[in-house]
């Protein structure tokens, strides 16, 4: 059995509570993944696999904004840059992280998923664009007084 593996996915997709369990009962009829058997586990693995494939392929066939573009670059990294990202502990390194982080800079409340950056207004954008530079260069400051060289 993979409970932890169900949890890490639910985890990056960003789930919430009723999602998850709805999922649960759909796919295998149980309210909890530990009640699960091996073909449950599968089925419900099967499930949320094929939830993110669905996601990463609707993000690819969307033209992202000029200010979704920097926002995900400033997270991702690209060229010879690393994003933010990759200063983070593991656990913190998903979507789930850099939405939540986009919540609180923009004060915009109704970004649950990724596809929801492009709702950000002007302002909401610019905002989180100049935090997330703000935290990257801070990330980097600390690297640099880590290493001496």
């Amino acid at each position: 059995m993979s409970l932890a593996a169900i949890h890490i996915l639910r985890k990056e997709l960003g789930l919430t509570e009723a999602e998850y369990r709805a999922i649960l009962r759909e796919v295998a009829g149980v309210e909890s993944a530990k009640y699960l058997d091996e073909s449950g586990d599968r089925a419900v693995m099967a499930r949320l696999y094929a939830i993110r494939d669905e996601r990463r392929e609707a993000a690819k066939s969307r033209v992202k904004s000029p200010a979704e573009r920097k926002i995900w670059a400033l997270w991702l990294g690209g060229d010879d840059r690393q994003g933010l990202r990759s200063y983070l502990p593991k656990p913190e390194r998903t979507v789930a992280y850099l939405l939540g982080f986009v919540r609180r800079a923009s004060g915009n409340s109704n970004i649950t998923e990724a596809s929801d950056l492009s709702t950000l207004t002007g302002r909401e954008a610019y905002i989180t664009i100049e935090a997330l530079k703000f935290r990257l260069s801070q990330e980097q400051e600390k690297m640099r007084k880590e290493v001496p060289f």
